[in-house]
């Protein structure tokens, strides 16, 4: 897929419930928003921005309380993270219903907010990130493999050991569950390192772990109701992937879902192989009927 590399990005910021959220847009078209992860911000979406700006009109927000504007003590489960996406997609000038990719901790966000505004989600992508409230999310907590996320839950500890060391932390992490490490830059960690240095922003993306035991519960009662109608597509490391297990969560959750394994990728799918990432996205857009522009016209 071309590769725009001279793509106006441009910076802003939304009020929503009283917050300050930080969010960058490019591009012309139907609405795109690229939820990132941790330990992250959205520049991780940078790769996927000069690929599909041509396509879309990107939107990729800061998750609460990481972009620069301290976050509150509470609010960090999926749902009432969804809302915040929510105001700021509105408050971006999106019409009608969005595609949403969401990677690791932003793929729980987009999930919640595909549940949550069902007639909002045109469709949903999710990368590398099992779901809270599927037995595969579920059993996370308890997979040596995954070791982080129940040491991510134990926030106050974790905050201890991790805060005034979160380059080191932060390079490791990512070396740890990568299959190119040339594709995240050391000017990447720093950048990585510096927003997790901000007053709050440790924290934040901590809470977001120990609140997955309500996102597991907030997602079956909504599951309950009613499983996605919109297409969903799990997209998953090469590395990693089990696709049976893949395949049941994606039935769980989905009346119209699919799996895609990304081989020659580990975790960091939107560095590692964003070439295959946007063609995933576009596929998906096109299966929503969400219909793809052509142009490179900049986004408001």
């Amino acid at each position: 897929m071309p590769v725009h590399a001279d793509i106006d990005i441009r910076h802003h910021r939304a009020t929503v419930g009283g917050l300050g959220h930080h969010y960058v847009t490019a591009g012309a078209g139907p609405a795109l928003v690229l939820l990132h992860g941790f330990p992250q911000t959205s520049r991780e979406w940078h790769p996927l921005i000069q690929r599909l700006a041509g396509h879309f009109r990107v939107i990729a927000p800061d998750l609460r309380g990481i972009g620069g504007f301290p976050g509150p003590a509470s609010g960090y489960d999926k749902f009432t993270l969804a809302d915040d996406i929510k105001g700021i997609v509105e408050q971006a000038g999106a019409d009608g219903p969005v595609l949403i990719c969401g990677h690791d901790m932003g793929a729980y966000v987009g999930f919640a907010y595909a549940l949550r505004h069902r007639d909002n989600a045109a469709a949903l992508v999710t990368v590398d990130a099992p779901l809270p409230g599927t037995r595969l999310g579920d059993s996370l907590a308890a997979n040596p493999r995954t070791w982080h996320i129940p040491f991510h839950a134990n926030v106050d500890v974790a905050h201890l050991l991790i805060a005034g060391r979160e380059k080191e932390y932060i390079d490791y992490f990512v070396s740890s569950r990568i299959y190119d490490r040339a594709a995240v830059t050391p000017d990447d960690i720093d950048a990585y390192a510096a927003a997790y240095r901000a007053p709050g922003a440790l924290r934040a993306g901590l809470e977001m772990y120990r609140a997955l035991s309500q996102d597991s519960a907030d997602n079956k009662a909504a599951l309950a109701e009613a499983r996605l109608a919109i297409p969903f597509t799990a997209v998953a490391s090469g590395v990693t992937a089990v696709r049976p297990a893949l395949e049941e969560m994606v039935g769980e959750v989905a009346e119209k879902g699919q799996v895609e394994i990304v081989d020659r990728a580990g975790h960091w799918i939107p560095e590692e192989r964003p070439d295959r990432l946007a063609e995933i996205i576009t596929d998906v857009a096109a299966r929503a009927g969400h219909h793809t522009g052509t142009g490179t016209g900049e986004a408001r």
